[in-house]
């Protein structure tokens, strides 16, 4: 819409051209009939210069919208292809996890299974060991 200022300034324009029509008219230099066809001629372009500068002004209003979609069109592609890249080192970072995670199981079985050979073992050396106590007794009694 028109500023206050503006718009004081075109009402005062009209008055006066008004006035300019009621004085040719009232000279005579006018006939009363080009009088008032002058001022619907003249009303009729104001209202089309008034329309003309709202569709302007809508617009320019329309332009900055739609750079400001484009702006953030082109923030969210930005975004959607940070996350994609982010995404991706997410899945590498799965895979070296569960890596390591396969190998620490496979170590710890290892681990486990050395542990277990070792106790084994030793339950064996300890049944020989037993054994030989045992045989010892014996001896030990028969030349007793």
């Amino acid at each position: 819409m028109l500023s206050p200022r503006r718009l004081a300034v075109t009402a005062i324009l009209g008055a006066l051209v008004l006035g300019a029509l009621a004085i040719a008219v009232y000279t005579g230099v006018l006939s009363f009939a080009a009088a008032v066809a002058a001022t619907a001629v003249l009303l009729s372009l104001g209202v089309l210069a008034f329309l003309m500068l709202a569709v302007r002004r809508l617009d320019g209003k329309a332009h900055r919208i739609d750079l400001r979609v484009k702006k953030i069109e082109t923030g969210l592609a930005q975004t959607g292809a940070g996350l994609k890249r982010i995404e991706t080192r997410i899945d590498a970072l799965t895979a070296a996890v569960e890596e390591v995670a396969r190998g620490r199981t496979e170590g710890l079985s290892a681990i486990l299974a050395s542990l277990g050979e070792d106790r084994v073992n030793a339950m064996a050396h300890a049944e020989e060991v037993a054994l030989l106590r045992a045989e010892l007794r014996e001896l030990r009694r028969e030349s007793v």
